[in-house]
């Protein structure tokens, strides 16, 4: 996703724990997911990580 500015389109961080969806900077001071502490949580424990991983999965296969 891309927000038009002027002439140039400046990319939108997208929230890697609601696919589709932008980050919409939930938390104080957080700039993007880059900095999220939740995103630190959940990609950083193997369990959580592979819980998002299956309900990507599962949704995709709704999806389809």
């Amino acid at each position: 996703m891309e927000v038009r500015t002027g002439r140039r389109r400046e990319p939108v961080a997208m929230c890697p724990l609601r696919p589709g969806e932008p980050c919409t900077l939930c938390q104080v001071s957080v700039t993007g997911p880059q900095d999220c502490g939740l995103v630190y949580l959940v990609m950083g424990d193997p369990e959580l990580r592979e819980a998002l991983h299956r309900h990507r999965l599962a949704g995709a296969a709704r999806a389809a």
